[in-house]
């Protein structure tokens, strides 16, 4: 799998993990063409610069693994 579909496809299932908590995840091209995520929870919107940080955020908003999804 290419680094680009790879990454792809992290970011759905971030994205979906996200959703299921409660977080509105987006994927917008910042300067220089570099992906920014930029997470909404509430009234609190975060920027954040690799999936690495986006995952770290979710477990500590959540405080959960990202790998667990809530029931």
């Amino acid at each position: 799998m290419s680094g680009t579909v790879g990454q792809a496809k992290e970011f759905a299932t971030l994205q979906a993990i996200a959703a299921l908590h409660g977080v509105t995840l987006h994927r917008l091209e910042g300067d220089y063409g570099t992906p920014v995520y930029v997470a909404t929870r509430w009234a609190m919107t975060k920027q954040l610069d690799t999936l690495e940080e986006v995952e770290d955020w979710l477990q500590r908003v959540t405080g959960k693994p990202v790998t667990e999804v809530p029931v």
